[in-house]
């Protein structure tokens, strides 16, 4: 006959049964979220399956199209929507197309945030909302960026991203998954750079970038020129104004995107390159204050509009005929008569004749040149008139 178990062992059997049927829930609650990921595939499929065979516009995945979850740093497999990952702040939720919500998700209502909240980085930049009737403009998302290149192109990727995040902003929940929606479209050496951030974030490690600002110094570290600012610096430096003030204040904006001087500085420098003439009427201008860059800017570019507009109304002055080309020109006629009554002169045209027919230049007779010409040349009429005077007076 056993024994009687001791409430000690009961105690422990009871706890390790408590165990295993924690595990195999936790293990059926694993299955079910795999399924409901499996299904929400399957559902994507479908779709995109039934509207290439209804010949309905097709949306391609992939980067070209709206935010797709991006992968976890280790496994790689997306997660469905509305599911919460380890790191983020709230679930993501993307939706397919190319910046609106599917056909079959509910519309999503703009989320009303507290008073005093400070809006989303990105929010300003576009003016739409989410409730709003009006249709939002379309961009193609940028291709994605590899790496191979630093500078000015790199920070112009960045740029046209966050854009493109700024017009969707109404797709993600928080600003954090609008940094891993931009890190996730780098590949190459630039994904060498991104995944580890991203993965810093998802498991809510380290010190990573969350904010859109953040994001952009992180980039800058690692992709802009370290020697671009000083390039940009003398650029600027030795920028003049060469045409219209238009296209004088169109490069000093685009050299200033790339410095971070003061407004005195800007100022200075602008008036520096101006034409004279241009800063000389601007000096006049007692109305524009002298700290307002935008205001020396359109001031600027009016002044040289009328200087131009003026400079073509202006009446233009016939240029008076030169005396001395007449009397240049009655010279030449004068000469040409000259030359055309000594019969020693032979027109270019009738020596061209003779040297092709192998002629004397000066005689017009063959069997010898210029040089051996026998015949030498004729009497002009004073020598032929004196010859005739001399045999008068012999006589």
């Amino acid at each position: 006959m056993e024994p009687e178990p001791t409430t000690a062992a009961l105690l422990e059997a009871i706890l390790n049964l408590t165990n295993q049927v924690g595990s195999l829930q936790a293990q059926i609650s694993s299955q079910g979220q795999q399924l409901a990921e499996l299904k929400a595939i399957c559902k994507e499929t479908n779709n995109l399956v039934g509207d290439k065979d209804q010949g309905g516009a097709q949306t391609k995945p992939g980067p070209s199209t709206g935010p797709i979850t991006p992968p976890t740093h280790s496994g790689g497999e997306a997660h469905t929507p509305g599911t919460v990952r380890p790191g983020l702040k709230a679930p993501f939720r993307p939706s397919r197309g190319t910046g609106f919500d599917s056909e079959d998700e509910e519309p999503r209502l703009p989320k009303k945030e507290p008073q005093g909240t400070p809006r989303r980085h990105l929010g300003y930049l576009t003016p739409f909302d989410a409730g709003s009737s009006v249709k939002q403009p379309k961009m193609d998302l940028p291709k994605p960026f590899k790496g191979d290149t630093r500078g000015r192109k790199a920070t112009q990727w960045l740029d046209r991203m966050m854009l493109w995040v700024a017009l969707h902003c109404n797709q993600f929940d928080e600003e954090e998954q609008m940094v891993v929606w931009i890190l996730y479209h780098m590949t190459d050496k630039a994904a060498d750079w991104a995944l580890p951030i991203i993965g810093n974030i998802i498991k809510g490690k380290g010190n990573p970038p969350t904010t859109i600002q953040a994001l952009t110094a992180k980039f800058k570290e690692a992709f802009a020129n370290p020697d671009a600012k000083q390039a940009t610096a003398r650029k600027i430096a030795a920028l003049t104004q060469t045409t219209t003030t238009s296209e004088y204040v169109t490069e000093f904006r685009n050299l200033m995107a790339e410095l971070d001087w003061n407004t005195e500085a800007y100022i200075a420098q602008f008036v520096r390159g101006l034409h004279w003439k241009v800063k000389e009427l601007l000096s006049t201008k007692d109305n524009i204050p002298d700290d307002d860059l935008e205001a020396i800017f359109a001031a600027s570019v009016k002044i040289d509009n009328i200087c131009w507009e003026n400079e073509e109304n202006r009446p233009k002055k016939t240029p008076a005929k030169s005396p001395v080309s007449t009397a240049t020109t009655s010279t030449t006629t004068t000469q040409r008569v000259r030359l055309s009554e000594d019969p020693n002169y032979v027109t270019p045209e009738e020596r061209d004749r003779r040297r092709a027919s192998g002629l004397c230049v000066k005689c017009g007779q063959k069997g010898h040149g210029i040089k051996q010409c026998p015949n030498g040349w004729k009497a002009t009429p004073k020598e032929t008139a004196k010859v005739a005077q001399d045999k008068s007076e012999k006589e």
